[in-house]
């Protein structure tokens, strides 16, 4: 039987791009853990610059990022006006050029193990 979520880390500067593509072919749903990289995402130059551009806090562009990438994001807070701001990400789009200079930040955190290489 086919999953119907397949919950992985992905954040700017964490995109597994095989596994999403894989994921999206087969209409499982993909839902971001940690999208915005245990806050590590957020002390990024870039994507402040690109909050500035578009006045919106470096969280709400990784949301949007994410979000944009066709998968789902929860983020966790337990701060109601993280809560609030984490939600006021309908309003506007990232532009292709940007999203395209956020795909080549690099690697910020997050584990890069690939399954196919681990020894289990």
């Amino acid at each position: 039987m086919t999953p119907m979520v397949n919950q992985i880390e992905t954040h700017p500067g964490l995109v597994y791009e095989k596994t999403i593509q894989y994921c999206q072919n087969h209409h499982i749903l993909v839902e971001a853990w940690s999208p915005l990289g245990s806050g590590r995402v957020l002390q990024n130059q870039t994507l402040a610059d690109l909050g500035k551009k578009y006045d919106k806090s470096v969280a709400q562009i990784c949301l949007r990022y994410v979000l944009q990438n066709g998968i789902c994001v929860l983020p966790k807070s337990t701060h109601e006006n993280r809560m609030i701001e984490n939600s006021d990400i309908f309003d506007f789009s990232l532009a292709d050029d940007d999203r395209k200079t956020i795909d080549k930040i690099g690697k910020i955190s997050g584990r890069w193990l690939d399954p196919d290489e681990v020894d289990f």
